[in-house]
């Protein structure tokens, strides 16, 4: 889930994870901890556990209770075993953990109270002890007993807020030696209420007591409208105040957190204190993962995120999400989380203007989008509408004509117009005229709640104000770009070239601003000090036409204790690049990547990836094509063949592994688990289901596999790390067809799985959270299962692919082109002949023509690029000429990219840095300490200067010069130039030397005449004379004018008496 952290809030949140695993709970209690694992409790049959290492990967525990006490069913008639919203403290060298016994909808319920020393299921001294109940409610009492949040007060005092419906939000004092009720009949006060009212939780910050409870109805999926409020109190009873200062018991509460996107009717809101950072727990129903229970979609599951807060000490969280739909190859989330599948033969085609655009006939084809993805607040698009029939859909988002949000380019009445209906309430938002035809326009609208703003061309052209229903009220579970909810109305008829979805409703400003696309690094990506970032990105203006690098602005930040530190850039005018971070960062920054784009305009948009810290590790890929046995073509993970495993030649393929059904497998060792993209070539004989076409695992509970069928017949991955408490599975609708080459591939980024075949995206699963990476794999194998009753692969596989990245469909199924010449670590020099070639395939393995090349090069100097030379299309080679002359700097590198284009318009680019060849110029003088310049540039001899080899450099000795109080003049240099001359630095190391001499005056006395003379090269020199050499000695300049005579320069002064002394000195 990505976050946005207002420029309001104090402080910055640690990075917020992305939380993976078993997640499955309802109604989460406190996290809290117990030796080096995390716990949290929740709401199921004898109260279900959940624990973690880091707070990030989850498992499945133990339940609290084999059976409920016996008590339970007692005090509540009717209740079996499922506990409600446990929470939990340690206090007094115990975990004490409270948990409601209730029935659905009566007001007769108990919370109780169980203890245990740890928590740590191996323990010896592991072992709940049930202490009874709490505290009690009957038909007619105040309150009902349910949902229980312990908190201590400033005096270590315990306190357990409760209640749900019935009077709203209640709280007792505990007792601390027993965390029972300090009596049975101690006061409780009342401390909130709202009609619908329930699940509090208490937490003490500074001088105030933050009370959250939960507004809304819980239990439904995605049709629960759970939100968050909060207030705060100096006192632990209250009163409790929302931020306009109205008391919590007299319906006030500020709204602290609400459904969007994926998460829809956040609740139970819990906190945990570390590290200086408080976190907050909460459950929400995910709405892209089906919840057969609820008959809808919504599963429960549990989120831990940073809580920051305004200067005026208020609790504050943003999810501030958006997914964008670029069509590059198919209808891929470019954020990652809401990935769509191109339906009823929809496809993504060229447009001279727009590049790639996704193409909808009118007939039949639209695409599909989960439903989280309508939980939004701004809808835009840049689309070309080819006219025809009213009441197409650019999307159309909803459940039944009864219940969805809307945009269509022409109703009929021939207007631009935005529906939302829900609740039995229709309302709309209409311009006066259609969408002009066979022109790329953007629309957008916003629905924030309050009203609704219609936007074409980047600016309002109609606004609702009483347009009070928002998307969240629609409860989409179907969601469609280009098929409408109606079954009479048309399916759009055009193209489009972006969708845009944004949780919260952008300004006018944002929605005419540019937008920044970061490629690479990836959200999450891993960093560590002293380690290297690859930046890669592009920009398009709001109505999506491309933006060059000269309007792109990227910096590297590091944020630590609310200081935000820029360690790389700014650097502008580049599209990627590969930069150095700092080796002394501290562990406890958070690193993001900022990009920022301005258009011809002055608009700007900055678009943040945040990474993680993370270990020295290096992306890699492994390639088996079935040439030579298993061997991997990357020379990293080889596979041994096993059981007659054998290669053999396949009329279409050529050489690919041939797998019999019986014993025969391939193995590969252990580290090839860590891998996040599968993709091979299958060609299935049939058989029994759950043949595995790879299976990497350590036994029948770890493991993550690729099925040619499973027991429906369907073509499955699954992974887990805590088999049988849960699987996640993505399934494509149909099977593997038996005896044809198909080329499957599925991908995990610890959000999403991906499955395709032959390459289009057939199945998602949105909340496929687990990571290859989390799982042991000591055996990993192609063809073989890690059950034994599973049976072997009966087919052939051929050209497997495995990668450490979840590569998109762009890198799976464009062009695969390989830069053959320079080779890796390939250096350059000044006035070198750089060759270049390359080999390209498409994904069917099948050579691209010289057609489908280009090639191009780039000098990227002081993180500054300029182009080097091309493009150069049509050829598989050719030369680069580099120049003598240009920057000194030796901060500079030459990429060389090539870019291959397949049939289907399909482009990928791959390109090869070449480093300088560096060499050590040292910079010398006679005597040692005079001044030297190389290029204008002053250096203090000796010194050794490092330079691009081959490059022209120009070498000057100043002359004359002084040093410790004598003349020095210029005589040679060691290279037998001149003063000043133009060298080519050398590949090796050398030393220029430059040779200076005092210049010498001799005297001669005749005649009554003195005759002095110098070398006519020291000529810049003035004579000057003294008559007196005790300090301070006062020097006078001599200001007649010498002769020149052949070599020499020569000066008749009269004869003094006194003595006198002369020296030539600068002037």
């Amino acid at each position: 889930m990505g976050s946005a952290w207002a420029a309001s809030v104090l402080g910055t949140p640690a990075a917020p994870p992305h939380l993976r695993g078993d997640l499955g709970i309802h109604d989460p209690s406190t996290i809290v901890q117990c030796k080096d694992r995390f716990y949290v409790y929740g709401t199921g049959d004898n109260i279900v556990s959940k624990s973690s290492s880091d707070k990030v990967v989850w498992k499945a525990g133990p339940t609290v209770f084999s059976s409920p006490p016996a008590w339970t069913q007692a005090a509540v008639p009717g209740f079996v075993n499922t506990f409600w919203a446990p929470d939990i403290i340690y206090l007094n060298g115990e975990y004490r953990l409270y948990y409601s016994v209730s029935t659905w909808g009566k007001q007769v319920s108990a919370i109780g109270l169980v203890t245990n020393p740890t928590l740590d299921p191996a323990d010896p001294t592991y072992q709940w002890t049930d202490r009874g109940p709490v505290i009690q409610s009957q038909e007619g009492s105040p309150y009902n007993t349910i949902d229980p949040s312990v908190v201590l007060d400033g005096a270590g005092n315990p306190w357990l807020a409760f209640g749900s419906y019935w009077n709203g939000i209640y709280l007792v004092q505990l007792d601390l030696a027993t965390g029972l009720r300090i009596s049975s009949n101690s006061p409780t006060y009342r401390l909130a209420y709202n009609g619908s009212i329930e699940a509090s939780g208490l937490l003490r910050r500074g001088g105030f007591y933050y009370l959250f409870v939960n507004w809304g109805s819980c239990c439904s999926g995605v049709n629960s409208t759970y939100q968050i409020r909060v207030g705060r109190s100096t006192s632990i009873t209250g009163p409790y105040l929302d931020r306009n200062g109205v008391d919590l018991v007299n319906r006030g509460g500020t709204l602290f957190l609400e459904g969007t996107g994926k998460y829809v009717g956040p609740g139970h809101a819990a906190f945990l204190e570390q590290d200086g950072q408080t976190w907050f727990s909460y459950h929400y129903y995910d709405a892209n993962a089906y919840a057969s229970w609820y008959g809808a979609y919504g599963q429960a599951k549990f989120d831990l995120q940073p809580l920051s807060w305004t200067p005026d000490l208020w609790p504050v969280f943003t999810n501030d999400w958006s997914a964008v739909y670029d069509f590059d190859t198919d209808a891929r989330d470019e954020r990652g989380q809401y990935y769509g599948l191109l339906e009823g033969g929809a496809t993504v085609v060229t447009d001279p203007a727009r590049g790639r655009v996704l193409n909808l006939n009118g007939a039949g084809q639209y695409v599909r989008l989960p439903p989280g993805v309508a939980y939004a607040r701004t809808f835009a698009a840049v689309i070309k509408w080819n006219g025809g029939g009213a009441w197409q859909r650019i999307f159309d988002f909803g459940n039944d004509t009864s219940s969805y949000v809307m945009l269509t380019p022409s109703s009929g009445n021939g207007r631009l117009r935005c529906d939302i209906r829900a609740n039995g309430t229709t309302q709309i938002l209409e311009t006066t005229s259609a969408v002009p035809v066979g022109v790329w326009t953007h629309v957008a609208v916003t629905l924030d709640g309050s009203r609704g703003v219609l936007y074409l061309n980047g600016a309002p052209v109609a606004t609702n104000t009483v347009m009070n229903l928002s998307p969240l009220d629609v409860r989409a579970q179907t969601n469609h770009l280009g098929r409408s909810k109606f079954s009479a109305d048309p399916d759009f008829n055009g193209q489009i070239a972006q969708f845009r979805v944004h949780g919260r409703a952008l300004s006018a400003a944002e929605i005419a601003a540019p937008q920044p696309r970061i490629v690479r690094p990836a959200e999450g990506a891993a960093w560590w000090p002293g380690g290297s970032v690859v930046l890669q990105g592009s920009a398009t203006d709001f109505n999506e036409l491309p933006l060059g690098p000269g309007a792109l602005t990227w910096r590297i930040e590091m944020v630590d204790n609310g200081t935000t530190n820029i360690v790389v850039g700014p650097l502008s005018g580049i599209s990627e690049g590969v930069f150095s971070l700092p080796s002394n960062v501290s562990t406890s920054a958070v690193c993001r990547v900022a990009l920022t784009v301005t258009n011809s305009a002055g608009r700007t948009q900055t678009a943040f990836v945040h990474l993680t810290r993370g270990t020295s590790t290096t992306e890699w890929g492994s390639f088996y094509p079935f040439t030579t046995g298993g061997l991997d073509a990357s020379n990293r993970y080889h596979a041994s063949l096993m059981g007659g495993a054998s290669v053999q030649t396949d009329a279409v393929r050529g050489s690919v592994l041939n797998l019999s059904g019986a014993n025969q497998y391939a193995s590969l060792p252990a580290g090839v688990g860590t891998f996040r993209t599968f993709a091979a070539w299958v060609k299935w004989n049939g058989g029994g289901a759950w043949q595995r076409i790879f299976d990497f695992g350590s036994d029948t509970s770890r493991w993550i596999m690729l099925t040619a069928a499973n027991s429906d017949g369907r073509l499955e991955a699954a992974i887990t790390t805590d088999r049988p408490n849960y699987v996640q599975v993505v399934r494509s609708p149909g099977g593997l067809p038996t005896g044809v080459w198909v080329h499957v591939a599925v991908t995990f980024d610890g959000r999403q799985a991906i499955l395709y075949t032959n390459g289009v995206a057939v199945a998602v699963n949105h909340s496929a959270n687990v990571l290859p990476s989390d799982i042991a794999t000591p055996r990993a194998y192609f063809g073989r299962s890690q059950y034994t009753a599973d049976p072997y692969l009966n087919g052939r596989l051929d050209s497997i692919r495995l990668s450490s990245r979840a590569l998109s469909p762009a890198e799976l199924f464009g062009p695969q082109p390989v830069i053959l010449q320079p080779a890796v670590g390939a250096t350059y020099s000044g006035g070198a002949v750089v060759s270049y070639s390359g080999a390209a395939y498409d994904y069917a393995d099948s050579p691209l023509a010289p057609s489908a090349f280009a090639w191009s090069g780039e000098l990227h100097q002081d993180g500054l690029s300029s182009p080097a030379f091309g493009p150069v299309s049509g050829v598989t080679n050719g030369t680069l000429q580099v120049p003598t002359t240009g920057l000194a700097t030796t901060n500079a590198f030459y990429r060389l990219k090539l870019q291959t284009t397949d049939s289907q318009g399909n482009q990928q680019t791959v390109w090869r840095d070449l480093a300088p060849q560096i060499a050590h110029v040292e910079l010398a003088s006679v005597p040692a300490g005079l001044e030297i310049k190389l290029d204008g540039q002053a250096w203090t001899t000796p010194a050794v200067i490092p330079a691009v080899a081959g490059f022209s450099r120009t070498l000057e000795a100043p002359s004359p010069q002084s040093l410790g109080g004598s003349n020095y003049t210029f005589v040679l240099w060691s290279d037998g130039g001149a003063g000043s001359h133009v060298i080519t630095i050398p590949s090796g190391n050398t030393t220029y030397t430059a040779s200076f001499v005092p210049p010498s005056v001799t005297l001669n006395a005749s005649g009554g005449q003195l005759t002095l003379s110098w070398p006519a090269w020291a000529s810049p020199l003035v004579l000057h004379q003294t008559t007196n050499l005790t300090p301070p000695v006062a020097w006078t300049p001599v200001t007649n004018t010498p002769a020149i005579w052949n070599d020499s320069l020569l000066l008749t002064l009269p004869a003094v008496e006194e003595k006198t002394f002369f020296r030539l000195q600068t002037p």
